[in-house]
């Protein structure tokens, strides 16, 4: 099926996982699931692209398996979070991450990439539980996941776009037409 009605972040959902309560929100992007799986795995640059993520970068690589650094400073709370986590990658398809050390009781999430219109344009799924143990809680979790999801989701789609559109532009010689 064709899917035109995600140029906007869709509204959150949740879904049970693990006895765990996930916010999930898609999104879809006119770029090719490649192009945004390059940015999403681009760990060192997180920090250049999304405006919660103060730092980042990868402390060890074991082939699919990533161990990522992260300092995030979630829009509306005080103070930053540092936090480690381990993420597994299918390429092109799907990361999933969990917490191994630092504040935070727990962060899991994933993202998934389906290629959508052809496979021209890319569906692009984020889902993600934090439990920041009792004080965070409640603050955290509706908060920092409802205002930042769409802003996370909104920003890789621009960014996405961006890089087809200087793609484009760097190929005069060919016409794009729809």
């Amino acid at each position: 099926g064709e899917i035109h009605n995600l140029s906007a972040p869709s509204e959150i959902t949740e879904t049970r996982i693990d006895n765990k309560t996930f916010q999930t929100s898609k999104i879809l992007i006119h770029a090719r699931p490649e192009i945004v799986w390059k940015i999403l795995t681009d760990y060192n640059n997180a920090d250049a692209i999304f405006s919660s993520v103060k730092d980042c970068g990868i402390v060890e690589e074991k082939g699919f398996k990533k161990i990522v650094r992260h300092e995030v400073q979630p829009s509306g709370l005080p103070g930053r979070f540092k936090y480690v986590l381990e993420i597994t990658e299918t390429p092109q398809q799907m990361l999933e991450w969990h917490r191994i050390r630092g504040d935070f009781r727990e962060v899991d999430g994933h993202w998934k990439l389906e290629p959508a219109n052809g496979g021209k344009q890319t569906l692009a799924t984020y889902s993600a539980y934090i439990n920041g143990g009792l004080f965070f809680f409640f603050l955290l979790v509706k908060r920092q996941i409802r205002v930042d999801m769409p802003l996370v989701l909104a920003t890789l789609k621009k960014e996405a776009e961006g890089r087809v559109q200087t793609q484009i532009a760097g190929r005069p010689e060919k016409r794009i037409s729809d």
